[in-house]
């Protein structure tokens, strides 16, 4: 018994398979196809357009010195937190990195790139803004619309308020306590702008 196809069962014939073809390429010039590449991400710009950020030294599993940065919008999206290996020896004590910053630190270049897109014209807020704004790469700053002190605003409503302690040091951790808000009570530097952010906020409410 021989069975005959018809035209429709045979399938699509040569030209129309070529014409779907084209139409599913992907767009854009051939390099962009050929590669990925990375760029800077774009923000979407807040009316306010401050950007809170901290930056945290963390130990490398070779006893590199790393550090994690992170920076968050007004919304309260973590616009970045990424890992690169420090310039220069951190100051402040290192401790032992959780489990999702045991990688490889970002290319230095890049890293000072990426960092410097997300703070230009922004107005940038650090808990201490020179410590803080030190250990940012050399030249991130230079783009940004202002760097703002969280530590000093919330010790001057503090003094206005006469509920300053000269004795005891005050921490970010501190401020939010004392805020009612409550301790971040992690290192990491995401959660920790996070808790800039809402610091900031309680002071404007207050001011």
């Amino acid at each position: 018994m021989t069975i005959t196809l018809s035209p429709i069962a045979r399938g699509p014939s040569a030209e129309r398979l070529s014409w779907a073809l084209e139409r599913t390429r992907p767009l854009g010039p051939a390099p962009m196809r050929r590669s990925f590449r990375l760029f800077p991400p774009r923000r979407q710009r807040a009316s306010s357009e401050h950007l809170y950020f901290e930056v945290r030294p963390v130990a490398g599993g070779t006893g590199r010195q790393l550090l994690q940065y992170a920076f968050v919008d007004d919304r309260g999206t973590i616009v970045l937190s990424v890992v690169g290996e420090a310039a220069a020896s951190p100051a402040a004590p290192l401790g032992e990195p959780p489990d999702d910053l045991a990688i490889q630190p970002m290319d230095a270049a890049w890293l000072s790139t990426l960092i410097g897109s997300v703070c230009e014209g922004a107005s940038l807020v650090a808990f201490h803004k020179v410590l803080q704004g030190g250990l940012l790469p050399a030249g991130a700053l230079a783009g940004a619309a202002s760097l703002d002190c969280a530590w000093r605003r919330y010790l001057r409503l503090m003094r206005r308020s006469r509920r300053f302690d000269r004795s005891e040091p005050v921490t970010l951790d501190d401020a939010l306590e004392a805020a009612g808000i409550g301790a971040v009570g992690a290192p990491d530097a995401a959660l920790r702008a996070l808790g800039l952010r809402e610091l900031w906020a309680w002071m404007d409410r207050i001011e």
